[in-house]
């Protein structure tokens, strides 16, 4: 991997920031080319080691055929004034099959990653199995992959669909996305106890009241533990805000509202999404439109959730010489404590050629 100097910059400042080695990182081999270029990976962020914590994804055809399953930490993920590093994690356990287009997301609290779904085989069949990494922070041992055997009815196999998790509840909530060979879907389950800790995780499909957004399949979903509200954007090249209430199927009836925000970002998918649930801001980034055109521009919703005021779109302007390529199919994780987005990899070309950069923003919202 290129070697770029940190770049320290004020006032909504993109960073592209250098992965160099770091010695001493908890025994760990690693390596200072970090993980391969890839799409349509995970990456979870957590807050007590600052670590982003990546998993799977769409790596280059010209350089292997097969998708990945590996696990990387990115340390100091947040951090916009030293070098960052990459540390390759080798969990024990059985792996998940290699795949593209699943989710993740994380119990801070017990260090668990869930994922959910995606696509082996390079896009396809479908899976609609759920994994938990255990530890997967390394604080409290070495990471360990486990399989999850949930009751009920299972969603149907699906790939680039959403996932949020509410720590509260220690549930799991599932929008979206497409079926590989049944076109993209507009549903929405909880799993309970999905983190495999308290209980036997249990899919439920809800049913919420009013019209739902169409089936789509590449858009973003964040959500608001406070109020119990997920939030939807954009997917299908859309560019509509929706709100789901009771998203966790407790507390009342689910219900959908389409929210009319003032004029925003473009219509586009494959896009990423962070959000500050203090201060109810969500940050989007990148993703593409119906021609393939590739955005690198930076939005912020303020009043996000519908409640307690009017959401209104405002464009960001990051200072900074060196902007992130455009790009679509990458990642990024927010960190409230410093206020910063941080993005990796994605696909910059029309040819879908994965990249491996990292890049953060300062004052990511908008405040």
């Amino acid at each position: 991997m290129n070697r770029i100097k940190a770049l320290h910059l004020l006032y909504l400042t993109f960073a592209a920031l250098s992965i160099v080695p770091t010695a001493g990182l908890l025994a760990q081999t690693w390596t200072a080319k970090g993980p391969v270029p890839r799409s349509e990976h995970s990456a979870v962020f957590d807050s007590a080691t600052k670590r982003m914590i990546v998993f799977g994804g769409l790596p280059d055809s010209y350089v292997t055929q097969s998708d990945l399953n590996d696990v990387f930490w990115l340390q100091n993920a947040s951090a916009v004034n030293r070098y960052l590093s990459w540390v390759p994690v080798n969990p024990t356990g059985v792996k998940p099959a290699p795949r593209i287009g699943h989710t993740a997301v994380y119990d801070s609290t017990n260090s668990r990653m869930i994922v959910f779904g995606g696509g082996i085989g390079r896009s396809s069949p479908c899976e609609n199995d759920v994994w938990v990494l255990s530890d997967a922070n390394g604080v409290a041992g070495t990471p360990s992959w486990a399989h999850i055997t949930a009751a009920g009815s299972a969603p149907a196999p699906r790939l680039v669909h959403t996932a949020v998790y509410d720590p509260n509840t220690n549930r799991m909530m599932i929008f979206g996305g497409n079926g590989c060979f049944s076109g993209n879907f507009n549903d929405v389950w909880v799993l309970s106890n999905a983190n495999g800790l308290g209980g036997t995780p249990t899919w439920t499909q809800l049913a919420p009241a009013s019209t739902p957004p169409s089936p789509r399949d590449n858009a973003s979903a964040v959500y608001d533990p406070t109020n119990n509200i997920m939030i939807v954007f954009g997917g299908a090249h859309t560019a509509e805000v929706w709100v789901l209430s009771n998203a966790n199927g407790q507390g009342g009836t689910p219900a959908w509202t389409q929210l009319t925000p003032s004029p925003g970002p473009a219509a586009r998918s494959a896009h990423s999404a962070v959000y500050d649930s203090v201060n109810n801001r969500m940050t989007i980034f990148g993703g593409n439109n119906t021609l393939g055109v590739l955005f690198n521009d930076v939005w912020v919703l303020s009043n996000t959730n519908g409640v307690g005021g009017t959401p209104v779109w405002t464009q960001l302007a990051p200072a900074g010489a060196i902007p992130p390529a455009p790009r679509a199919a990458h990642t990024a994780v927010y960190d409230p404590a410093s206020n910063v987005m941080t993005i990796f990899g994605g696909t910059i070309d029309s040819l879908e050629i994965p990249i491996s950069d990292v890049f953060t923003l300062q004052h990511a919202n908008g405040l």
